[in-house]
């Protein structure tokens, strides 16, 4: 995966109707490849920008809105959690979000 990619995965999983932005939003459950490629680029975006002074506006935008959402949605899960979107994962996901911001 290459900055390019990782980027479009990101901007596909935010505007797409199966993307996680709208899976996060109604508690749907979640492929785990799905998951594990959106983490894999989180990993490389982090990479990408350690020791560099800015990120693009429209990714910050993206990562928070990401972040957001699936945190919101989280507070809703008090019975059941989607397929997919275990308290782990879900850790995950946020960890490797502020990673990307952290030097």
């Amino acid at each position: 995966m290459n900055i390019k990619e990782a980027r479009e995965l990101i901007n596909k999983e935010c505007i797409a109707d199966d993307g996680l932005d709208a899976l996060f939003r109604m508690s749907a459950d979640v492929a785990p490849e799905q998951i594990l490629n959106f983490i894999t680029a989180l990993k490389y975006l982090e990479q990408h920008y350690q020791n560099k002074p800015l990120i693009e506006k429209d990714l910050v935008y993206q990562l928070f809105n990401l972040h957001q959402t699936l945190q919101g949605s989280m507070g809703h899960w008090k019975v059941s959690r989607p397929e997919g979107l275990d308290a782990k994962t879900c850790f995950e996901i946020f960890t490797s979000i502020r990673n990307v911001f952290t030097d």
